[in-house]
């Protein structure tokens, strides 16, 4: 059996990933492609979730939990509300996305996790860490099926955008399907004095 699957020392292993979600307008739209894929392609590859943005993705003991949402809280308050812009679709072969025209205040989010969170997240796995933003529209397509479905996307015409306000962070337990929040953080544009050397060394 997977020894990832099994507890340590009574500690639990879950599954965490920290996410931006759009607003209900886009998430709207967002669940009409879906809906037109699964329509006019035929494939049970649509996710069911609500659109999102990952940010990041990790494994970690639930012991670390307290520690990890003190810290992105931190940061989440030193970040500024800013709008992400929509346009068009990409593929990555095996996964259809909506992209995200002007992805550098993401990937510097991305950027600042990554430093500050790196010695936190290195128990079990390598965390992954979202450097092509992207709300997924279908995942897990065959070669075969990527091949049907790309000539279409790739003419389809879209732009949209969100007030990037807040990101959520996701949790379930390793083994199992259903995330749950476990703790939202909103951007307060509030660089502590005491952490601005930290953040931007």
């Amino acid at each position: 059996m997977n020894t990832l699957f099994q507890p340590h020392y009574g500690f639990h292993l879950f599954e965490y990933l920290l996410i931006i979600e759009p607003d209900a307008a886009v998430q709207k739209q967002i669940q009409a492609f879906k809906e037109y894929f699964i329509k006019s392609h035929r494939y049970p590859n649509a996710i069911v979730p609500k659109g999102h943005i990952t940010l990041m993705r990790f494994i970690q003991y639930d012991t670390y939990e307290k520690r990890i949402i003190g810290q992105l809280g931190q940061l989440a308050a030193s970040i500024t509300p800013f709008t992400i812009e929509l346009q068009g679709f990409g593929s990555f072969g095996h996964t259809l996305f909506v992209d995200v025209k002007s992805p550098d205040h993401l990937r510097e989010l991305i950027s600042l996790h990554r430093q500050e969170l790196r010695p936190l997240l290195n128990t079990k796995g390598t965390p992954y860490f979202a450097m092509k933003p992207h709300v997924t529209i279908a995942r897990n397509l065959t070669p075969s099926q990527h091949e049907t479905i790309w000539p279409v996307w790739n003419r389809t015409k879209y732009r949209g955008s969100f007030p990037a306000k807040s990101m959520i962070l996701l949790k379930r337990r390793v083994g199992t399907s259903r995330y749950s929040v476990a703790q939202k953080f909103n951007f307060l544009g509030i660089l502590p004095q005491f952490i601005q050397g930290k953040l931007f060394a």
